[in-house]
């Protein structure tokens, strides 16, 4: 009869509810946030060594070391493009001489101009690098004792015991270009608000190294809050 329905037919009816209802519905729950996203000046900034002011390379031959961070190239050499979005990527120009091995020991100085002591570490990625690796490899370092910015610290030959100079460089080997897992990093270094470290770089460019082929390496200057 239509408006009536038994007890026991009841009872079917609700069970069929009790257990369908877990095929055909979840619980949802969603907290909200909001991230609002500032942007500040830089505090961790890296500029340029004397070396970039004392080795210009005039002729083909000389020492040269040039280092770059200005964005408003033409072409903007600069600029990387990381997330989606263009960052600054400072660009060293360094000059080895065939047959000899060359150490530059003010590359770059790596400064905390924050407000908090910042773990500094370098660090590349394990594969090979790119370009013209034949007969000629790099050594990537980074000092092991932090001076107060702009003073000049006593330093000795990098790859030397206590010679102010972390001893696990970031290595690019000769020929394939290879950087190893265990050689993709520098030691980290802790730089006190107002201090610096400095980079230094050795290039060995054998008899057979050609020298109009380039041979580029890209690494990571990065710095980790220790407050």
């Amino acid at each position: 009869m239509i408006g009536r329905i038994s007890r026991r037919m009841a009872l079917v009816v609700v069970g069929l509810m009790v257990f369908a209802t877990p095929a055909f519905a979840s619980l949802v729950v969603q907290n909200y946030m909001q991230a609002d996203i500032q942007v500040g000046e830089a505090c961790f900034v890296k500029i340029g060594g004397q070396d970039s002011v004392s080795y210009v390379g005039t002729d083909a031959d000389d020492p040269l070391l040039n280092f770059s961070n200005d964005p408003t190239k033409p072409v903007d050499p600069d600029i990387i493009a990381v997330d989606g979005v263009n960052l600054l990527e400072e660009r060293l120009t360094v000059r080895g001489m065939k047959g000899d091995r060359v150490t530059y020991t003010d590359v770059v100085r790596y400064q905390n101009n924050c407000e908090i002591p910042l773990e500094i570490q370098l660090v590349a990625t394990a594969g090979n690098a790119t370009g013209d690796w034949i007969d000629r490899s790099a050594f990537i370092y980074i000092s092991s004792a932090p001076t107060a910015i702009g003073t000049a610290p006593v330093l000795g030959f990098p790859g030397t015991a206590g010679s102010g100079w972390d001893l696990t460089p970031i290595a690019v080997a000769s020929n394939s270009g290879a950087i190893s897992p265990g050689n993709n990093q520098t030691g980290s270094v802790l730089v006190a608000p107002g201090q610096e470290v400095r980079g230094a770089i050795t290039v060995s460019a054998g008899v057979n190294a050609s020298t109009t082929n380039i041979g580029t390496v890209n690494w990571v200057a990065q710095a980790v809050n220790q407050n």
